[in-house]
Order: C-alpha cells, then sequence, then structure tokens
C-alpha cells in the first residue's frame, strides 16, 4: 500500500514527573500516549468537560501559600489568565476533579490511551545524563512493540507533542529516528511525522496531560485503582509499556 492511501493514526502524547536516578520520591516518569479514533467527538466532549466544571476548575487553578512560612505550595494561573480559561493541566487537579475526568471520559470510547512506565531508579547514570535521549528511545521501544503486538495498525502515525517539555535541537530529531529506526527493521511500512505545540493551543494533547498527571498520581498514591479498573473495563487503557523490560 502506497503511503498516501495510508490511514492517518493521530496520537497525542505528554509526560508526568522527571527522568532524574538520583532524585528522592521520584521513582517513575510516565508518558501518556492517546490515540484518538474520532478526534470530533473527543473535542466535543472536552468543550463539555470545560464548561460543566468551569468554575470548579477557576477555584483549583488558584495559588496556595504555606500560611506560616510563606512558601507556595501549589502555583496558580496554569489554567486560567486574568479570568480567561487557556488550558487543561493535571497538576492542577484535586482527586475529585480527576475521578470527575475519569467518569466523564469513560462514557464513550472515542480514544485509546497507552503509557510508558519508565523506572528512573532502574536506569544507568549514563544514560540519564541525556533526557531526550531517554525519551526518544523508549518511545521508541514502546512505539516497536504497539505495532508488533497488533495495538496500532500499519499507518501514517501522526505524533503531536507538547513543544514546552523539549529543547528546540531535539524536536527536529525525534522524526527522522523513528522513521530511520522502525522502517530500517521492518517494524512498519508507515512513516512518522512528529509535530509539536503549545499545549494551549491543542485541546486533546491537554487531555494526554492530564491522563499523564493521572498515572503519575496513581503510582505516587495508590489512590486510584477504581479509576485505572473503570477505564481499562470501558476498553480505554490499552496497555501499560514498563522501561525497562
Amino acid at each position: 500500500m502506497d503511503t498516501e492511501e495510508r490511514e492517518t493514526m493521530k496520537i497525542y502524547i505528554d509526560e508526568s514527573g522527571s527522568i532524574n536516578n538520583h532524585m528522592p520520591n521520584n521513582k517513575y516518569f510516565v508518558i501518556a500516549l492517546i490515540k484518538v479514533n474520532n478526534k470530533d467527538s473527543l473535542k466535543r466532549a472536552y468543550k463539555r468537560f470545560v464548561s460543566s466544571n468551569f468554575e470548579e476548575l477557576q477555584e483549583l487553578d488558584k495559588g496556595k501559600v504555606h500560611p506560616e512560612t510563606g512558601e507556595v505550595i501549589k502555583e496558580g494561573g496554569r489554567m486560567f489568565h486574568n479570568g480567561k480559561f487557556m488550558e487543561l493541566k493535571g497538576t492542577q487537579f484535586d482527586k475529585t476533579m480527576k475521578q470527575k475526568f475519569v467518569d466523564f471520559f469513560s462514557r464513550k470510547q472515542t480514544f485509546e490511551v497507552f503509557y510508558i512506565k519508565i523506572a528512573n531508579e532502574k536506569l544507568t547514570d549514563q544514560f540519564c545524563q541525556n533526557k531526550a535521549r531517554v525519551f526518544n528511545y523508549t518511545l521508541r521501544i514502546a512505539i516497536e512493540f504497539f505495532i508488533h503486538k497488533g495495538y496500532w495498525s500499519d499507518a501514517v502515525y501522526s505524533l503531536q507533542l507538547d513543544e514546552r517539555n523539549e529543547k528546540t535541537e531535539a524536536k527536529y530529531f525525534l522524526e527522522n529516528y523513528l522513521n530511520t529506526e522502525l522502517s530500517m527493521n521492518r517494524t512498519t511500512e508507515g512513516r512518522f511525522e512528529v509535530s509539536y505545540f503549545d499545549s494551549s493551543d491543542n485541546k486533546l494533547i491537554q487531555i494526554a496531560d492530564v491522563f499523564a498527571n493521572l498515572f503519575y498520581s496513581q503510582l505516587q498514591t495508590g489512590s486510584y485503582d477504581d479509576e485505572f479498573k473503570k477505564l481499562k473495563e470501558a476498553g480505554i487503557i490499552k496497555y501499560i509499556f514498563d522501561f525497562p523490560i
């Protein structure tokens, strides 16, 4: 099949945590990949979620300062600017809002979630020296796995990522890297197109952001067993890829 005839598979990607094998309380780094089956339906759902929770989201976006020390506990103004809604940010959600998010988005199977879970403590110092290398390599072997196992069919894979997570020089490397590695080893006859966006301009990257934060929170606290059970039963969470294997 010619590349021009292949379907385009849209994948929206964001992350939570940091790649660092020496930071305390930093066991995992999470990458969420949202494979969208019905883009228009998911965008409509996004708008309904924001409008139906608008005031609560505003309240959650307020900064918090320790009353005695004056230390900033939570940075405000990440979802709203001068009262205007800008974007969803999972870090601003409390448990109740995360539960609402899961309840709302598990109603229709307009998308699938694939996770990459990186165990920081198992990474070598040398490997961790280059954060972009860790990200690109784990993304590549996870995608290779998803294709080999039949989760992803041959396609034009359109990967869309938050530009604020990437250094400029890394932006142009990932597309060539994936195309070279995964075509040379005959994983796929499709091709990869990588685009970067300011997440405030891309609603579906924002959904990836919340799902990444949700899994990171689950790994840190174990407080979201019911939510993950619901997402798995709804056929939304398809696979959690562990690295190192």
